[in-house]
């Protein structure tokens, strides 16, 4: 196989790639610009991926990415993940709905999952189901609060105490 004709001179590359892996605190672009440092040195990718965890085509392939577009093409590109349906400026709506704190006044006893999954339909037109909505809850920075069901134990309440006690089963 005939030897790769580098784009950028070899020894300036590898001089490169030594700075850059004394500086970086990211593991997987060290990991690569080492692997591309040690074929600068001298090594095949055939004899270095019997050694290391990778396949000698992806070890080509970074030191291709490296020769011709530098040593920040090795670097690990963060993922978007998929779009919100949402569009941003209705979510800045709904928090300022839900810092209201009168979910009555939208025809709903109380902000949880399955009113505001109600709530963006009707007002937005998009169907979230109810766990996407409790997500959404988290990320606006609200948190999960239940109703207390057991009357409290104000003595002026003991007897519905006993009554809710009576109704509800056997609670100690």
């Amino acid at each position: 196989m005939p030897a790769r004709v580098y784009k950028t001179d070899k020894d300036q590359l590898l001089a490169e790639g030594k700075l850059i892996v004394n500086a970086t605190n990211d593991a997987k672009f060290q990991h690569k610009v080492e692997m591309v440092n040690l074929v600068l040195g001298g090594m095949t990718p055939s004899a270095l991926s019997e050694y290391v965890r990778e396949s000698k085509n992806t070890i080509t392939s970074w030191v291709k990415t490296a020769d011709e577009q530098g040593f920040d093409a090795l670097r690990v590109k963060k993922q978007s993940g998929r779009p919100t349906r949402l569009p941003v400026e209705s979510i800045a709506d709904i928090r300022a709905v839900l810092e209201e704190d009168d979910p009555k006044k939208y025809g709903y006893n109380v902000w949880d999952g399955p009113s505001l999954s109600a709530y963006i339909a009707r007002e937005y037109g998009v169907n979230l189901c109810v766990r996407q909505c409790q997500r959404m809850f988290h990320r606006l920075g609200f948190s999960l609060i239940r109703p207390q069901t057991f009357p409290s134990k104000n003595k002026d309440l003991e007897e519905e105490r006993e009554l809710f006690k009576k109704n509800s089963g056997n609670y100690s």
